[in-house]
């Protein structure tokens, strides 16, 4: 008799245990939200689809100064650093930026033979004339669209070549260059090599002085360099998701991280405004400022940093928000954009909808 009374109560207390448990997981609550106007329940709804999305790795939400999400899925984690793909264009551009700032480079309208012109022939006039501001905006008349070629030839070609730099040099113009904007990577290897002619640094050993260390991202940050030592301006940089938050920070900040400007709050404002329009080219990205993308959504504006197969910093200066997501890539031309649609919609159509605008 003892014996079926305690394994009564030993049943009994395992079904209250395991449906408290039940219970509790069933709701997630987000301390900070409901203090910074943000819906914790939409806001919890948008987290589980992005768990079911399954190719979600990161998901960082960010405002008035709190982390309200900070959320890894699979075997993703606060230390992992992931290929930010083009994200790394908008990088490139905030080093401009300080370049600039610092006086290595005199203004974004010098032009690729004021400081390339020992890798120029006498008959590469057209490319001489192209200018810094050209190609921060896409506008160097390349032919080269990689946006509208689903076969991305371009890519590929330029990828095979022997010298990645000298190939960039020698992509044809067919467009009067800062008349039409095409979207290539070719033009951010230019800046690349302009940057450290320049400077003297490359990208990498100049973003870890000047512009990682001082907003916190230590260590190491992989990023890739073509045989002359001019590191990708548009791709091959590794962040972590936390990285990203502290780049969409020192935007949203006007160029200032906790008190010393890093960049100039000139820079941040002529970069995340409307330099050219991208013809509709990119979804959610109608302009384009120097290497970031711009657009509106329900009357509000943004900004973000865009990388293939779902890498996003998105900034909205009038939400004092930010949201970064870093997804899986996959070498599939089709799965990979599904996964950039899947990505960028939980963050446009989801976790927004979550976000109270007054």
């Amino acid at each position: 008799m003892k014996q079926r009374i305690y394994t009564l109560i030993i049943i009994a207390a395992s079904i209250i245990f395991f449906t408290g448990c039940a219970k509790e997981e069933s709701v997630i609550h987000f301390p900070n939200a409901e203090i910074n106007n943000i819906d914790d329940s939409k806001l919890f709804e948008a987290i589980k689809k992005a768990e079911q999305d399954k190719g979600i790795l990161s998901l960082i939400v960010y405002r008035n100064k709190d982390i309200i999400v900070e959320k890894y899925f699979g075997n993703n984690a606060a230390d992992s650093l992931h290929p930010t793909k083009s994200v790394t264009k908008s990088v490139t551009g905030i080093l401009l930026g300080m370049a600039i700032d610092r006086g290595f480079i005199k203004n974004p309208d010098e032009t690729v033979g004021d400081y390339l012109s020992e890798y120029l022939a006498p008959e590469d006039t057209i490319i001489a004339k192209v200018t810094i501001r050209d190609l921060l905006t896409m506008t160097g008349g390349f032919d080269w669209n990689e946006l509208t070629d689903p076969t991305w030839e371009y890519w590929n070609n330029w990828v095979r070549s022997d010298d990645h730099f000298i190939y960039s040099l020698h992509v044809p113009i067919i467009h009067e260059p800062g008349s039409y904007f095409t979207y290539c990577t070719t033009g951010c290897q230019l800046l690349s090599g302009i940057f450290t002619e320049a400077t003297g640094y490359s990208l990498k050993a100049f973003a870890e002085e000047f512009l990682f260390t001082p907003i916190g991202i230590i260590g190491d940050r992989p990023w890739g360099a073509d045989l002359h030592g001019f590191n990708y301006g548009g791709v091959t940089l590794n962040l972590s998701a936390l990285d990203m938050l502290k780049i969409g920070e020192l935007y949203l900040n006007n160029g200032d991280y906790k008190g010393q400007q890093i960049v100039s709050e000139e820079w941040v404002s002529s970069s995340s405004s409307p330099q050219v329009n991208t013809n509709n080219t990119m979804h959610y990205g109608e302009e384009y400022g120097f290497l970031w993308w711009i657009g509106e959504q329900q009357g509000i504006n943004y900004y973000f940093a865009n990388g293939y197969g779902g890498q996003f910093i998105f900034i909205f200066n009038e939400l004092n928000l930010i949201i970064v997501a870093q997804s899986e890539l996959n070498n599939d031309y089709y799965d990979s954009g599904q996964q950039w649609m899947n990505t960028i919609s939980i963050i446009m159509d989801d976790i927004l909808n979550a976000v109270e605008f007054n």
